[in-house]
């Protein structure tokens, strides 16, 4: 009987040894449960950041597609001033040039018809 008790202790022990066994495995699973329950608490604040984040860049985006449309509006009105600007002087020096030519033409005829006279006025002579 003493060697069932002993067996029977014996037994006892590995169970218990078991049992701690499983308590430490149970400790360890909890505390890596709670690691992964501390893991996702921490994603949900960086998905939550990077929510945030697109929201600033739509709000920046349509800022500048909005500066973007509204400035070069003017600027474009500003350079097809200048255009104009440039063109009317163009026309302008382009009158003027055409004038002193018309003029020079004149003259020019004017001249020949002078010397043709000139011409026969020798030869009459």
């Amino acid at each position: 009987m003493e060697e069932t008790l002993k067996r029977i202790l014996s037994e006892l022990q590995n169970v218990n040894t078991r049992l701690d066994g499983i308590e430490n495995g149970q400790l360890e699973i909890k505390r890596d449960i709670s690691s992964l329950e501390q893991g996702q608490q921490e994603i949900k604040r960086d998905v939550s950041s990077l929510e945030q984040g697109q929201q600033e860049i739509k709000r920046d985006v349509s800022i500048i597609k909005d500066n973007l449309i509204n400035g070069l509006g003017p600027y474009f009105e500003r350079i097809e001033q200048h255009i104009d600007e440039r063109t009317d002087e163009l026309k302008d020096t382009l009158e003027d040039q055409q004038r002193v030519i018309d003029i020079l033409s004149v003259r020019s005829i004017k001249h020949e018809s002078e010397i043709k006279d000139f011409k026969r006025m020798l030869k009459n002579q």
